[in-house]
């Protein structure tokens, strides 16, 4: 079969940057050792529902025909799949085996091998850590064509450089991870509203037996509203049932780009007022569907923001300074130019030090997303500037923009040249 190469428009989730490139759809590992030999350099890309320039450049490996599941074991809770599967192909298979993943993004339609290159977090990372921490190895077609096994005992520096390591390393062609067992498909959900930023920190703050925690915070809106929000806290329902099945939520589509006016301080403060208003105090029973991936119910959500596209501004703070950073984001933010349409707040547990280029350290993180607008740069100078100071450091999943200092990690330092994105060039760009 002829490896199929066709020059495309890419741009990764967030719609900015976008370029064109050619684009390999490699069908077996004979095909990506190919492009080995013939490309001087390229990156391997997934669903592309990364942000930013993660996994964008002139020459691209799609990996989503890599998609076999290989072996599962049922009685272990042991998957092996090739890197293209997505997360949404092995929902229908595990849970009616009685599994779900340890740890989960918000979106289920990402690749296995980006879920490792990103090295992705959920909202139990106090008590899970990242996807990394269940992975058991993988195989890694590495500049040469040659494919290396990878894991803790085997080949562990690559192992470890390549969790987060945003595809510097190789492609990443299969992986084998460990599932966690669930009785259920149903959850436990709280839901509590606070007024201001300061009883909303202090709560999620505080030790609870909830392994899932994630916040909204409400910065459109002006005056004592600025700041308020709601902690949604849950945990997996314990009771058994006679039979699983995945529940798929109702989905919805946004049929077209949004108007580029659409979005402005006044729609998004009504935006926010309304969720607010929803999302009162109560306690209440839902599928992990609902929870885990609420924004997959919205097909093409990005549309919203209009053909411009936005900018997520993810940063994490460590646990000494999180609350004077936070607090001094959001004071900026009052008089900035650019107020962000949707905000997230998630507390991190202790990385571990052999999984450095994760990124979650021990603290908090916040999750912007800011309409691209005239000033849109300048904020996110402005952000770097308050806190790089503070030892925060960007996700680089979902970075656009930020200074390469914000990154924290020397893409030299991952050996061959001959796996490179646009994020890579920017990062060694002084």
């Amino acid at each position: 079969m002829k490896l199929e190469i066709s020059r495309q428009i890419i741009k990764n989730w967030a719609n900015y940057p976008q370029i064109e490139a050619l684009v390999a759809n490699p069908v077996n590992r004979s095909q990506v050792a190919e492009l080995c030999r013939q490309w001087p350099q390229f990156i391997a890309r997934g669903n592309g529902k990364c942000y930013g320039d993660a996994a964008l450049a002139p020459h691209i490996c799609s990996t989503l025909a890599l998609n076999k599941i290989l072996n599962f074991d049922v009685q272990n809770g042991i998957i092996e799949c090739e890197a293209g599967v997505l997360l949404s192909d092995l929902l229908p298979i595990i849970v009616p085996a009685g599994w779900f993943f340890h740890v989960t993004p918000g979106i289920k339609a990402i690749t296995v091998g980006g879920a490792i290159a990103s090295d992705v977090h959920g909202k139990n990372h106090p008590e899970k850590l990242c996807f990394s921490q269940w992975l058991l190895s993988f195989e890694l077609m590495q500049s040469d064509g040659n494919i290396v096994q990878c894991s803790r005992e085997e080949n562990a520096e690559l192992f470890y450089d390549t969790c987060g390591g945003m595809g510097w390393t190789g492609v990443i062609l299969a992986a084998r991870f460990q599932l966690m067992p669930i009785k259920s498909v149903s959850m436990e959900q709280k839901t509590k509203r606070f007024n201001n930023f300061e009883a909303l920190f202090e709560a999620i703050e505080m030790p609870h037996d909830w392994p899932y925690a994630a916040a909204w915070i409400d910065m459109a809106s002006g005056g004592r509203r600025y700041g308020r929000g709601a902690v949604f806290f849950a945990k997996h329902v314990e009771t058994a049932a006679e039979t699983l099945k995945y529940p798929k939520s109702k989905t919805i589509s946004v049929p077209f780009y949004a108007p580029t006016w659409l979005l402005n301080r006044f729609s998004m403060q009504l935006y926010n007022a309304r969720y607010f208003s929803k999302n009162t105090d109560r306690h209440f029973e839902t599928d992990i569907d609902s929870y885990f991936y609420p924004l997959d119910r919205i097909l093409h959500w990005n549309r919203l923001y209009g053909k411009k596209g936005f900018i997520q501004y993810q940063f994490c703070v460590p646990q000494a300074l999180a609350y004077d950073g936070l607090k001094a984001v959001l004071d900026f933010l009052k008089t900035a130019p650019d107020t962000p349409f949707l905000t997230v707040l998630k507390k991190h547990g202790p990385r571990p030090a052999e999984f450095r280029h994760s990124f979650p350290v021990e603290g908090y993180s916040l999750a912007m997303d800011f309409p691209k607008t005239k000033h849109i740069f300048q904020t996110v100078s402005a952000l770097d500037a308050i806190l790089a100071p503070l030892g925060a450091k960007i996700y680089l999943t979902k970075d656009a923009c930020s200074a390469p200092a914000m990154a924290q990690v020397d893409p030299r330092k991952f050996g061959a040249d001959k796996f490179f994105s646009l994020l890579k060039s920017r990062l060694l760009t002084p």
